[in-house]
């Protein structure tokens, strides 16, 4: 038989009390898991099949979308695989009014309905700004109609005949709120808004608001930090209250105020915190009455009691934003903004006819829920003036039934989605036998290994928690030796024996300990941590201790762990070998440190010791060494490689000429080996370290030259006085007069064994100009000798120094010919001069001469064009004038060479006519006296 319900849309009078329509089918069912189907056929007002509606089904207590939002093609549709148990159904379309109601669905079975929609066949003309944006809220339609009202300040809006709302217009400008009650035409008068501002206390404080107007259902949250300044709609009907709210609930008594031009809040925004916050109570039992066994059915009961701040509203009817107040106000009563006996009935109605019967919102096993008659009772609504929120609560009773998984683990699920519901604790009471095993969230349950509670509001996000259970298994036993690297214990020492039982899930376990030689208990204990000194139970050198540990659960399962000690009276020993290495030509030396408590080191040299352990144990011995021969000088290992030094107690650079001068003593370092063996037994051995004298002088040379030190202002010349001083030289251990010194210069020694005293001030010969090779020695009384050599510059003159070096003449020259005389000079001066050759009355252009260095004079040929040879040997006249000083020089340069007469070049060519001519006559005579012979 298929039933037929028209969904309501809105309400037809203020007093007429009306209810979403439960639709229910009344035959005793079978309740199971998202096996149920819903057969929807949507009609018009006149019965006539409707296409083009779109249907969402909803789970009534998850508030979760089960099926849709689905667009039918049709007028019928069958939604499958939908949970058992209450569901509700949304249904739009462009043309007419949302339709919502309720049905109550069961497993294995069809719910057919038909769904008949009110149309929008109705004209309301809206007038008023030119551009507001204008919202109708129906009373009994989920959807808000919108339009905007066009240049001429009008707009049309289909509605259904007889309907009402409220009406919200606004502009840049102004903000109204009006009720609408069926009339054809509304006009819209800008009349600004109701500007609401206060300031609280401190300048600092933050908060939140809720602004709700009744009746027409309008409201809103401000977030306000240090004042609020909003602007609400004008409106000539109903009331604006406005609360503190905190985590979404409203918080004491409210401002109120009809329309108006202002509203100041600062009262409110200055008391906020003088009221209770509403808080949540109540608590659920989940008792497993059958062990779930893989894929059997199980039992199980459920008992509960809920109390719920009305804020949060209620997921079985739609606008949970409203509260619970608003909703039932809007869906169930007259639109007052309170809540009447009337109104309270039939929502309770409502509520118990509707109860869950699958348990999605509160927990799944195995990952489907649980499911079957649920019985409420004790349903109430309180309104608390003092706290602002008021409470709606009520006591559940129900017989569950569970299917387990063929899987290896048993499962809870506990659903996380910030519903209200969430902050009842549920409490779950495992069958006999049974512990939880594991829980990701273990953390934050709280309970025994049988019996846990969940609290999903302490979940810091949404998700789903995850209890394991499963039959009792006995604990792991398991546990450590406390600081002992080994199984070797000291004899007369303290040891710790640690219990490291671990169960699964939040088991309390209790562990036992017992100490036994040759199978006989010399010591108990039942704590978790078991300290006994071993020749205190009758353990003596070289006994092995067995330690058994117990571990028992709450179910008295039980296993063991033991260990075997061996008891450890002796110190460890080492044989140790030192080897001083001094680099250079010097060989190493081996140091045996076996029965010596001192010893000594050259400084300077790389000490590499290393002890070879041995313990009775057969354990590993560890070997730290100290030394004081820097802050915190520490080496874990058999053995160390390290340079020893003189200390700080020596002569060096940061102290004061006359300090460093001084008599010093030779360092003496501390070295400390410790041998620790597995047991803890420990022995010590020291050893003074002499660190004999391996440094040579520091040879600190000041180089004065004139009575200055030298450097790019002040050069040595050749005529300079060059003095050494040493004053500042030291050596780290031997006062300074007692060292010797040697001084080479160029190879030439200018000191040999010679005091402090000889040359502390040391006066160099007078030196060429160049760069010359300066050799200082220094040897203390050890025999640590010191080389320094450096390579001290003697500059040139500073005024140029022009001379002649020698003439070249290109080609031969001739008497009366021209060409071109090569001068070569020299400048032996550091600056530059301006150069003039002459030949004769014949000069050429000016030119640098170069400047000399400490390595060489600046040579330079001149290039003398010459238009016309003369008689006798060539010479030149070479005037200079230095750039700097300005001194000037001339000196005339000779040569051997002398140009030819013009005629000595003729010559050849005049023997050489004469010859031929000579040869010819020959020839010619010849061939005469010829020609007289027969031949």
């Amino acid at each position: 038989m298929r039933l037929t319900a028209l969904l309501l849309v809105f309400i037809l009078s203020v007093t007429l009390l009306t209810y979403p329509t439960t639709l229910e089918n009344q035959e005793t069912k079978t309740w199971s898991t998202s096996s149920a189907s819903l057969d929807m056929i949507v009609l018009d007002n006149n019965g006539f099949p409707l296409s083009g509606a779109v249907v969402t089904v909803t789970d009534a207590w998850t508030g979760l979308t089960v099926a849709g939002p689905e667009t039918l093609a049709g007028s019928r549709l069958v939604f499958d695989n939908l949970p058992a148990g209450p569901v509700r159904i949304l249904v739009t379309h462009s043309n007419y009014a949302s339709g919502m109601g309720f049905v109550n669905l069961f497993a294995d079975d069809v719910f057919e309905t038909d769904v008949a929609l009110v149309p929008l066949d109705g004209t309301l003309n809206i007038s008023g700004t030119a551009g507001s944006d204008i919202t109708l809220t129906l009373i009994g339609h989920t959807e808000e109609l919108q339009t905007t009202l066009n240049a001429t300040g009008n707009a049309t809006l289909a509605v259904p005949n007889g309907g009402s709302g409220w009406i919200s217009a606004t502009n840049e400008n102004s903000a109204s709120l009006i009720g609408w009650s069926g009339e054809d035409s509304i006009a819209i008068s800008d009349n600004g808004t109701m500007r609401t501002f206060g300031w609280p206390e401190n300048a600092s404080d933050t908060g939140v608001l809720r602004i709700e107007h009744h009746p027409s259902g309008y409201w809103e949250l401000i977030d306000w930090t240090g004042e609020v300044d909003e602007y609400l709609p004008r409106t000539t009907e109903g009331e604006w209250k406005i609360y503190n709210s905190e985590g979404g609930l409203r918080v004491g008594q409210p401002l109120t105020s009809n329309d108006s031009d202002q509203f100041n809040i600062t009262n409110l925004l200055t008391n906020q915190d003088e009221a209770p916050s509403p808080k949540w109570e109540g608590q659920a039992y989940l008792n497993m009455t059958s062990a779930p066994e893989k894929g059997e059915t199980f039992n199980l009961t459920w008992e509960a009691s809920f109390t719920i701040p009305t804020d949060f509203g209620a997921p079985q009817i739609p606008e949970r934003s409203l509260g619970l107040i608003g909703q039932i106000d809007r869906w169930f009563g007259n639109h007052d903004g309170n809540l009447g006996f009337g109104e309270q009935s039939g929502f309770s109605m409502f509520h118990e006819e509707n109860m869950w019967v699958e348990s999605n919102h509160l927990f799944l096993f195995d990952e489907q829920p649980l499911n079957g008659l649920v019985n409420r009772s004790n349903f109430s609504i309180t309104q608390n003036d003092s706290i602002g929120a008021g409470y709606y609560s009520w006591d559940e009773t129900a017989a569950l039934q569970g299917e387990a998984a063929f899987g290896s683990s048993r499962i809870f699920w506990f659903p996380i989605r910030g519903d209200a519901l969430e902050a009842i604790p549920i409490t779950v009471n495992l069958p006999s036998g049974w512990e939880v095993r594991y829980s990701p969230q273990i953390d934050l349950l709280t309970g025994n290994q049988s019996t846990f509670t969940v609290n999903r509001s302490l979940s810091p996000t949404v998700g789903m928690w995850t209890v394991t259970v499963g039959p009792n298994q006995a604990p792991i036993a398991d546990g450590h030796l406390e600081d002992r690297p080994g199984l070797a214990i000291p004899l007369s020492g303290n040891v710790t024996l640690t219990s490291e039982c671990s169960d699964s899930g939040m088991s309390e376990l209790s562990s036992h300990w017992e100490l036994r030689r040759s199978g006989e208990i010399q010591a108990e204990s039942d704590n978790e941590s078991f300290t006994f000194i071993p020749e205190t139970v009758n353990y003596s050198h070289s006994n092995v201790v067995n330690a058994t540990l117990t571990c028992s659960d709450w179910d008295g399962a039980s296993s063991n762990w033991w260990i075997d000690l061996y008891v450890d009276g002796e110190v460890p020993m080492a044989n140790i070998n030192a080897t001083e290495e001094a680099g250079g030509d010097i060989l190493p030396y081996f140091h045996y440190l076996g029965d010596v408590s001192e010893f000594e080191v050259r400084a300077g040299s790389l000490l590499t010791v290393i002890a070879e352990t041995e313990d009775d144990s057969g354990a590993g011995v560890s070997v730290i060494w100290r030394s004081n021969k820097s802050e915190g000088w520490e080496q874990h290992d058999i053995g160390f490689a390290d340079q020893f030094n003189q200390g700080n107690d020596v002569n060096w650079l940061h102290m004061s000429v006359e300090e460093r001068h001084l008599q010093r003593e030779l360092t003496v370092y501390s070295l400390e080996m410790e041998l620790t063996d597995g047991a803890g037994n420990s022995n010590v051995t020291s050893w003074n370290i002499t660190m004999l004298d391996g440094t040579p002088p520091t040879i600190t040379a000041e180089v004065m030259v004139d009575g200055y030190p030298i450097g790019p202002l002040n050069p040595a010349f050749a005529e300079s006085e060059i003095v050494l001083n040493m004053t500042r030289s030291f050596d780290d251990i031997d006062a300074i007069e007692n060292t010797v010194w040697a001084i080479f210069l160029d190879n030439i020694p200018l000191l040999t064994n010679g005091t402090w005293d000889d040359a502390r001030i040391f006066t160099l010969p007078q030196m060429f100009v160049g760069t010359h090779e300066l050799k200082l020695y220094a040897m203390d009384g050890s025999g640590n000798i010191r080389e320094v050599i450096s390579n001290p510059v003697v500059d040139p003159q500073v005024a140029a120094s022009v001379s002649g070096v020698e003439i070249n003449v290109d080609g031969i020259p001739v008497i009366g010919d021209s060409g071109m005389i090569s001068v070569t000079i020299v400048n032996i001066g550091s600056t530059n001069a301006k150069v003039t050759a002459c030949y004769l009355d014949q000069c050429g252009r000016e030119w640098d001469s170069g400047e000399a260095t400490a390595d060489k004079p600046a040579t330079v040929i001149l290039p003398l064009d010459v238009n016309e040879y003369k008689r006798g040997k060539i010479s030149v006249e070479v005037t200079w004038t230095d750039q700097v000083t300005g001194e000037r020089g001339t000196f005339t340069l000779e040569s051997d060479i002398s140009p030819k007469s013009p005629w000595t070049e003729k010559a050849d060519e005049i023997f050489a006519v004469i010859l031929v001519s000579l040869l010819g006559y020959l020839m010619f005579r010849n061939r005469e006296e010829r020609d007289n012979t027969p031949f």
